[in-house]
């Protein structure tokens, strides 16, 4: 028998091809460090993600009840905006490099994602949003390559560009 280390930080982990010939000792495994889940590796694929039906609920029901506060806050504080505009750089160091109204975009599309995905019971939209976001405030922080970036590359007119095929 595992005894369980309550201090346990960080997921515990097993291979898939463990999980498929050991299921029950794996599982006891996931058990046992339920508040942080499995992560099986795959050879072929990325990773996967084992947790609980029910925790995974709470993690969707948290994020839509901090979702419906920000809403909520929004909608009846006319400076909520303002003022959560200002606070974001706490959760989001890397926002100082964007510009105010950029940062004030971000706020209220991160908040709207938020909103959409945990009407979806899902978190998995906002990694994008945080992805991109970042990405922008990356060029911004790096003043030759935002100038390199805003320069036109040359005055030939290429036309317009075609849709992707369709798949």
């Amino acid at each position: 028998m595992t005894t369980v280390d309550v201090m346990t930080t960080t997921p515990a982990e097993a291979t898939l091809s463990e999980f498929l010939r050991e299921p029950t000792a794996t599982v006891a495994r996931l058990q046992d460090n339920v508040r942080k889940g499995m992560t099986l590796h795959r050879r072929d694929g990325e990773d996967l993600y084992l947790t609980t039906a029910e925790r995974a609920a709470a993690v969707s029901e948290v994020v839509g009840s901090h979702t419906a506060i920000f809403v909520a806050l929004m909608k009846t504080d006319p400076n909520a905006v303002d003022t959560l505009t200002r606070v974001f750089p706490e959760a989001f160091p890397w926002v100082r490099w964007l510009p105010d109204d950029a940062v004030r975009e971000f706020l209220v599309e991160y908040i709207e994602t938020a909103r959409a995905a945990a009407e979806l019971g899902t978190v998995g939209p906002l990694a994008p949003v945080v992805a991109s976001w970042k990405a922008t405030a990356e060029v911004y922080s790096d003043p030759e390559l935002h100038k390199r970036l805003q320069t036109p590359t040359s005055d030939e007119e290429f036309g317009e560009a075609e849709p992707p095929p369709a798949e």
